[in-house]
C-alpha cells in the first residue's frame, strides 16, 4: 500500500527539491512524496487551516520560528541544511555594478527588491544598502516586489536596472547576469522540520535525514546553494 507525505517548500526550492524527490522515492517504491512550493506566508496560512502537510521547508529560519510558534512545526529535529547568498545582478549585455557603491550613480536608477518587510533576500538587501549608507539615498529608485523571484524577472524584461536576489534563484540565469555578491553578517540558512499534524512522522524524519546526504547536497549545490556552516536553527519549542 502506497503512503503519501506532503512537502510544503519555499519556491525557490521547487528545482533543487525535483531531483531531491525523485531519488528520495526511488528506493521507496511504496512512497509518493507530494511538493506544494510558494511563498512561505502562504503555505504557513494553509498549514494553520488543517492542510495536510508532514515536512515544512521554508527559505529562512525566522520563517520556521514563526510555525513552531503557532504550533504548526517540531523545533525538535529540526535542522539547516543548506544556506543561499545575497547577490546582486544585472544584465551582462547591459550595465551592471562591479561594487555596492556604484548603485548610487544615476545609471542605477531602477532597483529591483523584494519587499524587506516579507521577502528574505529583500531583508538582507535593505540591511546591506542600510550597512553600506545608501538605504535613504537609493530608496526612493527603489521598485519592491511581493517575492524574491520578481526582481530577477524585472531585470531580465528589462524593467528594472539591477535587482537584490539569492544566488539559488539567479543561478538559472547565470548565462544571462552579472552576479556581484554581496556579503550580510547574517545566517541565510534554510531550515527545515517536521510538520506538526505529519501522518507519517517516520517518513518525515526519513525526509530530512535525506536532504543532508551527499547526493541531496550535490543538487542543492548545483542549484545555488551552499552548505550549511550551523545545523541547529535558531527556533525555540
Amino acid at each position: 500500500m502506497n503512503r503519501t507525505i506532503h512537502i510544503f517548500a519555499s519556491l525557490t526550492l521547487a528545482e533543487p527539491f525535483q531531483g531531491i524527490i525523485r531519488d528520495f522515492t526511488a528506493s521507496r517504491p511504496d512512497v509518493i512524496v507530494q511538493p506544494t512550493y510558494g511563498f512561505c506566508g502562504a503555505l504557513m496560512e494553509k498549514m494553520a487551516a488543517g492542510a495536510a502537510v508532514d515536512v515544512f521547508a521554508p527559505s529562512s529560519e525566522a520563517m520556521l520560528a514563526k510555525a513552531v510558534a503557532q504550533g504548526l512545526a517540531y523545533a525538535d529535529g529540526a535542522v539547516n541544511y543548506a544556506r543561499n547568498r545575497l547577490v546582486l545582478v544585472g544584465l551582462r549585455s547591459g550595465s551592471y555594478p562591479e561594487r555596492l557603491g556604484e548603485l548610487s550613480e544615476p545609471r542605477f536608477a531602477r532597483i529591483a527588491i523584494g519587499d524587506p518587510g516579507s521577502v528574505p533576500p529583500g531583508r538582507y538587501g535593505r540591511m546591506a544598502l542600510e550597512n553600506a549608507g545608501l538605504w535613504r539615498d537609493l530608496e526612493p529608485r527603489l521598485q519592491q516586489y511581493s517575492d524574491g523571484i520578481q526582481p530577477l524577472k524585472a531585470v531580465l524584461e528589462g524593467r528594472a536596472d539591477v535587482a537584490f536576489i539569492f544566488a539559488s534563484t539567479a543561478s538559472g540565469a547565470a548565462d544571462r547576469i552579472h552576479i556581484l555578491d554581496v556579503p550580510v553578517e547574517v545566517s541565510m540558512h534554510y531550515p527545515v522540520a517536521v510538520a506538526r499534524n505529519s501522518a507519517h512522522l517516520d517518513l518525515a524524519r526519513a525526509f530530512l535525514a535525506y536532504l543532508q546526504t551527499a547526493p541531496a547536497q550535490e543538487l542543492l549545490r548545483q542549484a545555488g546553494f551552499s552548505s550549511a556552516t550551523d545545523q541547529t536553527p535558531s527556533v525555540t519549542s
